[in-house]
């Protein structure tokens, strides 16, 4: 059992649960943080549409709605903060038949009502701002707003800025019950190392936040995994997708996306079935040719599958009630933050100012703290940076160590040994291949780790001790190499 008591825990490494940390890490209170993975950003939060969206396809009066017009202005000081890249780079709703027309114009209304810039565009004005992709379509409605971020880096920033702040991160540490006291308020937080004194919860354990209110005594409702299932296209091609693109929404669906990234690739997808699994992460060839089919409207003419270099899924966390974002009505020193669908990234900075303002509300007084560190250490990255600034950068000093030297370890994302060695050190530190991956995207380029998984390796091994062989993978014991017998 731990002798430290803590005025609040969160549970939960995703975006969510990064975001209300890092906010509660501004206030005077102590914090503890929970996430049963070896590293955060391990599930909804890394397979995502990247999309900071101003919501304007969402019908005002929701919360969830609410929440994502709060966030959107924000974006680029909280991405500067956390070292995050961003750009709005715009999104078309794009028009292919003549009953499209009407939906575009019912979205243009309602963006307007809500005080969202959003223009109709002709075939020819669409073409001035998408010369290359979706030849087929005949009008659009342009959102200029609407952004791109990475969500990773999102996740693990805002991880960096709360641990910075003296929250204490607790990772490979699942919960697993709680205690209480005779009104029923939490007293204790229960992992296999043993409990933890608290004076309140976060629940913001996205797909199994039904799991922890059941470990809690408190709400029954029910969660489960939105498989959707994405294809990432090369860099090559990423100039031929200048902004996010999407037909125009359907009762059922939104349909397939494609989306420019940060580091300018596409991201062609998501799917959305729902399932019971919650750590079915596979993808199927039948699901995927249908992804590739339908992106055909949306991507130039003649761009062929040999552009994809990767395909993945990742589980969103669908529910009986979407943004369930509120005190327990049993456990009085319970908040949960659940049931954020798919737009958790966009409305996470509101999400967290929400929580915060339940929490002095209703549970624990929130002062805040003056000495509070508003921003995480920048890291030079090369693939960031022109060729001056980047000759200025990397410039190494006398007697350098090879973890500070510039050399080019992943050629394909352009990612230096300098960089690897400071995520493998930093405030929330990289511990195995995959957690390297999301912090720099070495190893995750054209070649996907075939030429350098061995440089990252032994920067790795450096880092933790370990010899480079047995470097994980991704969660302790999933080692990337069998020596050969």
């Amino acid at each position: 059992m731990s002798s430290q008591t803590y005025d609040i825990a969160v549970v939960g490494g995703g975006v969510i649960g990064a975001a209300i940390a890092a906010e509660l890490s501004r206030r005077a209170v102590r914090v503890v943080w929970f996430e049963a993975a070896h590293d955060v950003a391990e599930g909804a939060s890394k397979a995502n549409s990247a999309i900071a969206c101003t919501g304007f396809d969402m019908a005002p009066g929701s919360l969830e709605s609410d929440l994502i017009a709060a966030s959107n202005p924000r974006w680029e000081e909280i991405c500067r903060a956390a070292d995050v890249p961003f750009r709005r780079i715009g999104a078309l709703v794009l028009a292919f038949e003549d009953a499209d027309r009407e939906s575009l114009r019912a979205l243009s209304e309602q963006a307007s009502g809500k005080g969202i810039e959003a223009e109709l565009l002709s075939g020819s004005a669409l073409r001035e701002v998408a010369r290359t992709a979706a030849p087929a379509a005949i009008g659009a409605l342009h959102v200029p707003r609407e952004g791109i971020v990475d969500p990773i880096r999102l996740t693990i920033g805002l991880a960096k800025l709360a641990v910075l702040n003296g929250v204490e991160l607790r990772r490979s540490t699942p919960v697993t019950g709680f205690r209480h006291d005779a009104s029923g308020a939490i007293t204790h937080v229960v992992t296999p190392a043993g409990a933890t004194a608290v004076g309140a919860v976060v629940n913001a354990s996205g797909v199994n936040a039904d799991l922890i209110s059941d470990a809690a005594a408190a709400e029954e409702f029910t969660m489960w995994p939105r498989k959707g299932q994405f294809m990432l296209l090369d860099r090559a091609v990423g100039h031929l997708v200048p902004k996010i693109m999407c037909t125009a929404p359907s009762p059922h669906t939104r349909g397939i996306y494609a989306i420019p990234n940060t580091n300018h690739t596409v991201l062609v997808g998501p799917t959305a079935v729902d399932g019971q699994d919650r750590a079915d992460k596979s993808t199927d060839t039948d699901t995927l040719d249908e992804v590739w089919a339908k992106a055909q409207r949306l991507l130039p003419v003649g761009l062929d599958r040999r552009y994809v270099t990767k395909t993945f899924a990742g589980l969103r966390p669908a529910s009986d009630r979407t943004y369930r974002i509120e005190v327990s009505a049993t456990v009085p020193n319970l908040v949960h933050a659940a049931g954020i669908r798919s737009t958790g990234v966009s409305s996470a900075p509101a999400v967290a100012d929400h929580v915060a303002e339940l929490i002095a509300a209703n549970v624990v007084a929130l002062p805040s703290k003056p000495s509070a560190v508003r921003s995480v250490p920048r890291i030079a990255r090369l693939a960031e940076m022109d060729t001056d600034a980047a000759a200025s950068a990397f410039t190494p000093p006398p007697g350098a160590s090879p973890d500070q030297h510039p050399m080019v370890v992943c050629a394909c994302e352009h990612v230096t040994a300098a960089e690897i060695a400071a995520e493998c050190r930093g405030p929330v530190p990289a511990t195995s291949l995959d957690a390297v991956r999301k912090r720099t995207r070495a190893t995750a380029g054209r070649c996907q780790g075939a030429y350098c998984t061995v440089g990252v390796s032994f920067i790795l091994s450096a880092a933790t001790g370990q010899a480079p062989g047995e470097v994980c993978q991704g969660e302790p014991g999933s080692h990337w190499e069998t020596p050969i017998r």
